[in-house]
């Protein structure tokens, strides 16, 4: 059989129900790679396989069950009706191509991507990742990294989610960079639904990859072992603000697990969107004070790449000048700031809109935070 054959064989066995990556890779430990254990699932014989129960999962059934519902719904026809209609590449572990190397011990057995660029995982590879609950310097320092690592043309790869994931892929998309979106749901299923701008952009400049099913909605088990693989496709991955127990903690557990570099941007001890990053580097991570540090990382530090610089503001008024030492750097309410001040709460609101207008602050949740 073919290489096509053997993708659509990969692909139809990951489209069957209750199909988890363990019992994915048990099949094709069991009987040798997609083709054979696709022909074994046809015939009834998937029970041959030591299928575990998958306790954590809300697919714990035996065996017995899984081999007769298996039997029923592997259709390779319909399976390969939809790769071609959606363009969707294959890559089975051990075939020429994948993109993980054979030093991950867990690695997905079979990925599925859709993107105009698959050219992108070509590339050098870097992941940022970090909490949903992102404060604007959280989101701001991901979108400069991300910016930073396009314009050098490294590979930006990270989870598609709100906050820090996004921001970062925003960034390198601006910058003209690439990017890798890995997700936990089918590729058909674009979630959040407000990233769907964000998923087209990515299709057109890089990929986006899952190891779930046509189908699969956001399930809560899914997302820690999605984390596996960003941490796995990348060589370094930086976490920008994350909570002690967050995803982004257990994308840098995988990565350290696997030998790769890990960067924390450093955050204030106020802020319990940076308390994991702060660990992170409490417990020996490195801390990534300057993004031109990521040449070093890179092993790229002979000057060549660009250095990106804020566009130019106008300079703050007088009182303007002086709401900017009275926030010293952190966050502060109109109040605290009319107080530092010593001004009058009307002058403040005006100052502050000025500030906000020329980009020197933004305001979030009602507080006021220095760009």
């Amino acid at each position: 059989m073919s290489a096509s054959n053997e993708a659509i064989a990969a692909a139809t066995l990951v489209s069957l129900p209750k199909m988890t990556p363990v019992r994915l890779q048990m099949l094709f430990d069991h009987f040798g790679g997609p083709r054979v254990a696709l022909a074994a699932v046809q015939a009834g014989r998937a029970a041959e396989a030591p299928l575990t129960a998958e306790r954590g999962t809300p697919h714990a059934v035996s065996p017995r069950e899984l081999a007769s519902s298996w039997r029923a719904h592997a259709d390779p026809d319909t399976t390969a009706a939809r790769l071609a209609r959606r363009h969707t590449k294959v890559w089975v572990e051990g075939s020429p191509g994948y993109p993980i190397g054979d030093e991950i011990p867990d690695r997905a057995p079979v990925l599925l991507g859709e993107g105009s660029m698959a050219s992108a995982l070509d590339a050098r590879r870097v992941a940022v990742v970090g909490t949903r609950a992102a404060t604007p310097h959280g989101l701001t320092d991901a979108y400069e990294i991300g910016a930073y690592l396009g314009a050098i043309g490294v590979t930006v790869v990270s989870g598609m989610a709100i906050g820090i994931d996004a921001a970062a892929h925003e960034g390198a998309l601006d910058a003209g960079g690439l990017a890798v979106g890995v997700v936990a749901t089918g590729l058909d299923i674009e979630y959040p639904r407000r990233h769907r701008a964000l998923y087209a952009r990515v299709r057109e400049r890089g990929v986006v990859i899952t190891e779930a099913a046509y189908g699969t909605r956001p399930e809560r088990w899914r997302f820690p072992v999605r984390n596996r693989i960003i941490a796995a496709l990348a060589e370094i991955l930086i976490v920008v603000e994350a909570t002690l127990k967050g995803g982004a903690r257990i994308s840098a557990q995988f990565a350290l697990e696997y030998g790769r570099t890990v960067l924390a941007v450093p955050g204030s001890r106020r802020n319990p969107a940076a308390a994991g990053t702060n660990q992170l580097i409490a417990d020996g991570a490195q801390p990534l004070l300057e993004w031109s540090d990521l040449l070093v990382a890179l092993g790229l530090s002979d000057g060549s790449a660009p250095v990106l610089k804020p566009p130019p503001r106008p300079a703050p008024g007088r009182e303007g000048a002086a709401l900017l030492r009275a926030l010293g750097g952190d966050v502060a309410t109109p109040d605290q700031l009319a107080s530092r001040a010593d001004l009058p709460p009307e002058r403040v609101a005006v100052a502050l809109f000025e500030l906000e207008r020329t980009g020197w602050i933004t305001r979030h949740q009602g507080a006021i935070w220095p760009r």
